[in-house]
């Protein structure tokens, strides 16, 4: 195990930087609908997640490289041990796919009303091909884990865990990761998927293991959506038949 060693950076940095992403998913949404531009809707998440990352990254290169003069290792990029973080990931994200799945359950017998579909889900639902799902995954299993992969386990996590120790840290850490998502019916699932992907960043020392987590556990959600409807849709098709 790796130690994970006290950022120059502080949490004011860090609540800078997430009000610029806050800013840049939910401002960028409201100019769009103000502006009465017409987008469909993966080209919107498109956008979105296009304007997010570059505003991570570029806060991220700011604070780390400009104001601070380190480098990208301060972040967990690096390549010593790249091995067993991949495979960390691997497993990670399988694991907290199939716990997520056992919360989201238990949660959902707790609530009376059945939660709203989340508008992404829309894009997978409502793929006629495999073909439409090449731009929701690359968002959901590329562009959303590294952004905030290195903005929440990378950036936030040691700042937290250098404050406050490792327990409250990850338990902080999933939080705000749950409470940025805007979900109150999912919120006790991202929080452990939140506090998984740092107790990920907390062993391994490497933010690549987190990163592939997320890719592997998002992935897995949305191949759950998308092929559950298609049975759904099938099943249906049938009873046609009948």
């Amino acid at each position: 195990m790796e130690k994970i060693s006290n950022p120059p950076w502080n949490l004011r940095d860090c609540a800078f930087l997430l009000a610029g992403l806050a800013a840049a998913g939910y401002g960028t949404g409201w100019v769009l609908r103000m502006g009465r531009i017409i987008l469909s809707l993966k080209h919107q998440f498109l956008l979105i997640g296009l304007i997010q990352a570059i505003v991570v990254f570029s806060g991220l290169y700011y604070f780390i490289r400009v104001r601070y003069g380190k480098g990208a290792e301060t972040l967990g990029l690096k390549k010593p041990g790249s091995g067993r973080a991949l495979l960390s990931g691997l497993a990670g994200g399988f694991f907290l796919f199939l716990s997520i799945i056992l919360v989201s359950y238990m949660v959902q017998l707790w609530v009376t009303t059945p939660p709203a579909p989340q508008p992404f889900a829309r894009l997978i639902v409502e793929a006629k091909s495999p073909k439409d799902l090449i731009l929701p995954f690359f968002l959901a299993s590329f562009l959303a884990p590294a952004g905030e992969e290195a903005y929440f386990r990378g950036f936030l996590y040691p700042v937290l865990r250098s404050r406050w120790g490792l327990a409250p840290a990850l338990l902080v850490n999933g939080a705000v990761f749950g409470l940025l998502h805007f979900d109150p019916i999912r919120f006790l699932p991202l929080v452990l998927g939140g506090a998984g992907l740092a107790y990920l960043y907390e062993r391994t020392g490497s933010l690549l293991a987190p990163f592939v987590a997320h890719g592997v556990w998002n992935t897995l959600m949305l191949l759950l959506l998308y092929f559950s409807h298609e049975l759904l849709a099938f099943s249906s098709q049938l009873l046609t038949f009948l």
